[in-house]
Protein backbone atom coordinates (compact mmCIF):
# COMPACT_ATOMS: atom_id res chain seq x y z
CA UNK A 1 0.00 0.00 0.00
CA UNK A 2 1.12 3.20 -0.84
CA UNK A 3 0.80 6.34 1.56
CA UNK A 4 0.29 9.91 0.04
CA UNK A 5 3.12 11.90 2.14
CA UNK A 6 0.65 15.07 1.93
CA UNK A 7 -2.14 13.18 3.60
CA UNK A 8 -0.16 11.80 6.24
CA UNK A 9 1.11 15.26 7.05
CA UNK A 10 -2.60 16.51 7.02
CA UNK A 11 -3.38 13.73 9.07
CA UNK A 12 -0.74 14.38 11.75
CA UNK A 13 -1.61 18.30 12.25
CA UNK A 14 -5.57 17.08 12.68
CA UNK A 15 -4.17 14.16 15.18
CA UNK A 16 -2.18 17.33 17.03
CA UNK A 17 -4.63 19.85 16.76
CA UNK A 18 -7.94 18.12 17.57
CA UNK A 19 -9.64 19.81 15.08
CA UNK A 20 -9.81 19.68 11.39
CA UNK A 21 -10.42 23.45 10.96
CA UNK A 22 -7.24 24.59 13.01
CA UNK A 23 -5.56 21.67 10.87
CA UNK A 24 -6.71 23.11 7.93
CA UNK A 25 -5.65 26.92 9.43
CA UNK A 26 -2.29 25.46 10.25
CA UNK A 27 -1.39 23.48 6.85
CA UNK A 28 -3.10 26.97 4.58
CA UNK A 29 -5.92 23.85 2.93
CA UNK A 30 -9.41 24.03 2.99
CA UNK A 31 -11.03 22.30 5.65
CA UNK A 32 -13.41 20.17 3.23
CA UNK A 33 -10.16 19.67 1.30
CA UNK A 34 -8.32 17.67 4.35
CA UNK A 35 -11.78 15.79 5.62
CA UNK A 36 -12.05 14.65 2.03
CA UNK A 37 -8.56 13.46 2.65
CA UNK A 38 -9.13 11.43 5.79
CA UNK A 39 -12.21 10.03 4.63
CA UNK A 40 -10.26 8.51 1.35
CA UNK A 41 -7.57 7.18 3.79
CA UNK A 42 -9.76 5.79 5.94
CA UNK A 43 -11.62 3.67 3.13
CA UNK A 44 -8.06 3.18 2.07
CA UNK A 45 -7.37 1.21 5.05
CA UNK A 46 -10.54 -0.15 5.92
CA UNK A 47 -10.39 1.56 9.51
CA UNK A 48 -11.79 4.66 11.44
CA UNK A 49 -8.83 6.61 12.14
CA UNK A 50 -10.96 9.41 13.85
CA UNK A 51 -13.68 9.79 16.46
CA UNK A 52 -15.87 12.78 15.58
CA UNK A 53 -17.58 14.60 18.79
CA UNK A 54 -19.01 18.42 19.16
CA UNK A 55 -16.07 20.18 19.92
CA UNK A 56 -13.30 18.06 17.28
CA UNK A 57 -11.80 14.84 17.01
CA UNK A 58 -10.14 12.24 18.59
CA UNK A 59 -7.66 9.95 16.99
CA UNK A 60 -9.07 6.26 17.45
CA UNK A 61 -6.61 3.25 17.95
CA UNK A 62 -5.59 2.70 14.43
CA UNK A 63 -5.23 6.48 14.28
CA UNK A 64 -2.70 6.34 17.15
CA UNK A 65 -0.69 4.11 15.76
CA UNK A 66 -0.74 5.91 12.48
CA UNK A 67 -0.15 9.40 13.62
CA UNK A 68 2.87 7.93 15.63
CA UNK A 69 4.60 6.15 12.75
CA UNK A 70 3.68 9.81 10.53
CA UNK A 71 5.71 11.99 13.39
CA UNK A 72 8.41 9.25 13.11
CA UNK A 73 8.25 9.67 9.53
CA UNK A 74 8.80 13.19 9.54
CA UNK A 75 11.41 13.43 12.05
CA UNK A 76 13.60 10.89 9.22
CA UNK A 77 12.58 13.24 6.29
CA UNK A 78 13.49 16.38 8.21
CA UNK A 79 16.38 14.85 9.17
CA UNK A 80 17.46 13.49 5.66
CA UNK A 81 16.64 17.35 4.32
CA UNK A 82 19.14 18.88 6.72
CA UNK A 83 21.86 16.28 6.10
CA UNK A 84 21.44 16.89 2.80
CA UNK A 85 21.05 20.62 2.58
CA UNK A 86 24.99 20.27 3.80
CA UNK A 87 25.96 18.94 1.11
CA UNK A 88 24.52 21.98 -0.72
CA UNK A 89 24.64 25.02 0.99
CA UNK A 90 28.35 24.41 2.69
CA UNK A 91 29.22 22.46 5.66
CA UNK A 92 29.91 24.16 8.65
CA UNK A 93 32.08 21.63 10.98
CA UNK A 94 35.55 20.30 12.24
CA UNK A 95 37.90 17.33 10.92
CA UNK A 96 40.78 16.39 12.81
CA UNK A 97 43.72 14.30 11.47
CA UNK A 98 47.52 12.72 12.06
CA UNK A 99 49.81 12.17 9.26
CA UNK A 100 53.23 10.47 9.50
CA UNK A 101 56.20 12.27 7.30
CA UNK A 102 55.75 10.79 4.31
CA UNK A 103 52.19 11.14 4.27
CA UNK A 104 52.89 15.51 4.76
CA UNK A 105 55.71 15.25 2.67
CA UNK A 106 53.83 13.84 -0.57
CA UNK A 107 50.55 15.07 -2.01
CA UNK A 108 48.39 16.18 1.35
CA UNK A 109 49.46 19.27 1.65
CA UNK A 110 47.97 19.84 -1.91
CA UNK A 111 45.16 17.87 -1.41
CA UNK A 112 43.86 19.97 2.51
CA UNK A 113 44.12 23.12 0.32
CA UNK A 114 41.36 21.68 -2.17
CA UNK A 115 39.59 20.16 0.30
CA UNK A 116 39.80 23.73 2.53
CA UNK A 117 38.97 25.44 -1.18
CA UNK A 118 35.79 23.26 -1.48
CA UNK A 119 34.44 23.18 1.99
CA UNK A 120 35.68 26.38 3.41
CA UNK A 121 33.14 26.01 6.32
CA UNK A 122 35.09 23.20 7.54
CA UNK A 123 38.14 23.30 9.59
CA UNK A 124 40.76 21.06 10.17
CA UNK A 125 43.11 20.12 12.34
CA UNK A 126 46.45 18.58 11.37
CA UNK A 127 49.58 16.68 13.92
CA UNK A 128 52.02 15.57 12.41
CA UNK A 129 53.21 12.10 14.36
CA UNK A 130 54.98 8.38 13.83
CA UNK A 131 52.76 5.78 12.20
CA UNK A 132 52.84 4.10 15.68
CA UNK A 133 51.06 6.84 17.33
CA UNK A 134 49.14 7.97 14.63
CA UNK A 135 47.39 4.37 15.26
CA UNK A 136 47.17 5.06 18.65
CA UNK A 137 45.49 8.80 18.42
CA UNK A 138 42.68 7.02 15.95
CA UNK A 139 42.22 4.27 18.83
CA UNK A 140 42.17 6.73 21.82
CA UNK A 141 39.37 8.89 19.43
CA UNK A 142 41.62 11.51 19.41
CA UNK A 143 41.22 12.04 16.03
CA UNK A 144 39.52 11.56 13.13
CA UNK A 145 41.41 10.07 10.35
CA UNK A 146 45.16 8.56 10.16
CA UNK A 147 47.68 8.76 7.61
CA UNK A 148 50.62 6.18 8.12
CA UNK A 149 52.82 3.28 6.93
CA UNK A 150 51.32 -0.08 5.84
CA UNK A 151 54.40 -1.84 8.13
CA UNK A 152 52.55 -0.73 11.58
CA UNK A 153 50.41 -3.47 13.13
CA UNK A 154 46.67 -2.46 13.79
CA UNK A 155 44.43 -3.18 16.52
CA UNK A 156 41.78 -5.52 15.18
CA UNK A 157 38.49 -3.65 14.75
CA UNK A 158 39.66 -0.61 13.26
CA UNK A 159 38.99 -0.12 9.21
CA UNK A 160 42.35 0.74 7.21
CA UNK A 161 41.78 2.04 2.94
CA UNK A 162 44.83 2.21 0.53
CA UNK A 163 45.93 5.84 -0.03
CA UNK A 164 48.97 6.59 -1.85
CA UNK A 165 52.19 4.40 -2.91
CA UNK A 166 55.88 5.54 -2.31
CA UNK A 167 58.99 3.45 -2.46
CA UNK A 168 62.20 3.81 -0.04
CA UNK A 169 65.20 4.79 -1.81
CA UNK A 170 68.75 4.79 -0.55
CA UNK A 171 70.26 8.18 -0.38
CA UNK A 172 73.92 8.50 -1.05
CA UNK A 173 76.38 11.62 -1.72
CA UNK A 174 76.15 12.62 -4.97
CA UNK A 175 79.57 10.95 -7.07
CA UNK A 176 79.77 8.28 -4.62
CA UNK A 177 80.01 4.64 -5.65
CA UNK A 178 76.69 3.87 -4.74
CA UNK A 179 75.41 6.87 -6.95
CA UNK A 180 75.98 4.98 -10.14
CA UNK A 181 73.77 2.50 -9.50
CA UNK A 182 70.61 2.19 -11.06
CA UNK A 183 68.83 -0.32 -8.28
CA UNK A 184 70.21 -1.69 -5.05
CA UNK A 185 69.03 -4.28 -2.58
CA UNK A 186 69.81 -3.45 1.01
CA UNK A 187 71.36 -6.12 1.81
CA UNK A 188 74.28 -4.26 -0.60
CA UNK A 189 74.06 -1.11 1.57
CA UNK A 190 74.87 -2.46 5.12
CA UNK A 191 78.50 -2.13 4.67
CA UNK A 192 78.00 1.68 4.82
CA UNK A 193 76.99 3.61 8.00
CA UNK A 194 73.76 4.79 8.23
CA UNK A 195 71.98 7.86 8.97
CA UNK A 196 68.53 6.97 10.93
CA UNK A 197 65.49 8.04 12.72
CA UNK A 198 64.84 7.78 15.77
CA UNK A 199 63.77 4.70 17.34
CA UNK A 200 60.20 5.28 17.34
CA UNK A 201 59.63 5.65 13.98
CA UNK A 202 58.31 2.57 12.32
CA UNK A 203 61.22 3.27 9.33
CA UNK A 204 63.47 2.56 11.56
CA UNK A 205 62.29 -0.67 12.64
CA UNK A 206 61.73 -2.27 9.37
CA UNK A 207 65.23 -1.23 8.79
CA UNK A 208 66.66 -2.59 11.73
CA UNK A 209 64.36 -6.06 11.40
CA UNK A 210 65.82 -6.22 7.26
CA UNK A 211 69.10 -5.81 8.99
CA UNK A 212 68.46 -8.75 11.24
CA UNK A 213 67.21 -10.76 8.58
CA UNK A 214 70.26 -10.48 6.68
CA UNK A 215 72.05 -11.46 9.16
CA UNK A 216 73.96 -8.33 10.98
CA UNK A 217 72.93 -5.42 12.84
CA UNK A 218 72.55 -2.12 11.17
CA UNK A 219 75.26 0.24 11.23
CA UNK A 220 74.10 3.38 12.79
CA UNK A 221 76.00 6.31 12.80
CA UNK A 222 74.08 9.06 13.66
CA UNK A 223 70.07 9.45 14.86
CA UNK A 224 68.01 12.21 13.83
CA UNK A 225 64.38 12.82 13.85
CA UNK A 226 63.54 14.55 10.22
CA UNK A 227 64.35 13.33 6.82
CA UNK A 228 65.77 16.92 5.70
CA UNK A 229 68.02 16.26 8.43
CA UNK A 230 68.97 12.88 7.37
CA UNK A 231 69.64 14.39 3.31
CA UNK A 232 72.10 17.35 4.74
CA UNK A 233 73.98 14.81 6.95
CA UNK A 234 74.70 12.19 3.88
CA UNK A 235 75.46 15.18 1.78
CA UNK A 236 77.88 16.36 4.24
CA UNK A 237 79.43 12.40 3.32
CA UNK A 238 78.17 11.50 6.99
CA UNK A 239 76.67 8.53 5.94
CA UNK A 240 74.15 7.15 3.83
CA UNK A 241 69.96 7.13 4.66
CA UNK A 242 67.19 5.07 3.45
CA UNK A 243 64.26 7.55 3.09
CA UNK A 244 60.79 7.46 1.24
CA UNK A 245 61.00 8.41 -2.15
CA UNK A 246 58.69 11.23 -2.44
CA UNK A 247 60.30 12.59 0.05
CA UNK A 248 63.85 12.63 -1.10
CA UNK A 249 62.35 13.35 -5.31
CA UNK A 250 62.20 16.94 -4.40
CA UNK A 251 65.53 17.80 -2.97
CA UNK A 252 67.58 15.61 -5.92
CA UNK A 253 69.44 18.04 -8.20
CA UNK A 254 69.80 20.85 -5.49
CA UNK A 255 71.57 18.67 -2.82
CA UNK A 256 74.70 17.20 -3.74
CA UNK A 257 72.83 13.98 -3.08
CA UNK A 258 71.59 10.30 -5.17
CA UNK A 259 68.16 8.41 -4.69
CA UNK A 260 68.98 4.89 -6.02
CA UNK A 261 65.34 2.55 -5.45
CA UNK A 262 65.64 -0.58 -3.24
CA UNK A 263 64.03 -3.28 -4.73
CA UNK A 264 63.62 -5.34 -1.78
CA UNK A 265 60.02 -6.49 -2.01
CA UNK A 266 59.23 -4.63 1.90
CA UNK A 267 60.49 -1.70 0.71
CA UNK A 268 57.03 -0.59 -0.74
CA UNK A 269 56.38 2.49 1.51
CA UNK A 270 52.43 2.30 0.55
CA UNK A 271 50.56 4.31 2.96
CA UNK A 272 47.06 3.44 4.64
CA UNK A 273 44.39 5.63 5.94
CA UNK A 274 42.76 4.33 9.12
CA UNK A 275 39.73 5.14 10.96
CA UNK A 276 37.54 3.38 14.04
CA UNK A 277 34.53 2.95 11.74
CA UNK A 278 33.73 4.18 8.99
CA UNK A 279 30.12 4.46 9.08
CA UNK A 280 30.18 6.69 12.07
CA UNK A 281 32.68 9.21 10.51
CA UNK A 282 30.93 12.56 10.75
CA UNK A 283 29.86 14.38 7.52
CA UNK A 284 32.71 16.28 7.55
CA UNK A 285 34.92 13.33 8.24
CA UNK A 286 33.03 11.19 5.70
CA UNK A 287 33.58 14.75 2.90
CA UNK A 288 37.65 14.54 3.27
CA UNK A 289 37.89 11.32 3.37
CA UNK A 290 36.47 10.64 0.06
CA UNK A 291 38.35 13.37 -0.91
CA UNK A 292 41.79 11.34 0.43
CA UNK A 293 40.40 8.47 -1.36
CA UNK A 294 39.76 10.03 -4.58
CA UNK A 295 43.51 10.23 -4.79
CA UNK A 296 44.76 6.47 -4.40
CA UNK A 297 48.20 6.21 -6.29
CA UNK A 298 49.27 2.58 -5.42
CA UNK A 299 53.32 1.95 -5.55
CA UNK A 300 54.79 1.13 -8.97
Amino acid sequence: MRYDLVTLKLFLAVAEEGNIARAADREHIAASAVSKRISDLEATLRTPLLTRHSKGVVPTAAGAALARHARSLFGIIDRMQGELSEYAEGLRGRVSLAANTSALLLHLPEELAAFSAAQPGISVALEQMTSARVVQAVVDGVVDLGLHSVHVDLPPGLDSLPYRGDGLVAVVPAGSAPAARETAEFRDLLAWEHIVLRDDSALQALLSQAAREAGTELRMRLTVTSFDAAMRLVEAGLGIAVLPAGCVRPHLGRMGIAAVPLTDPWARRDLVITVRDREALTVPARLLLAQLLAAVEPAP
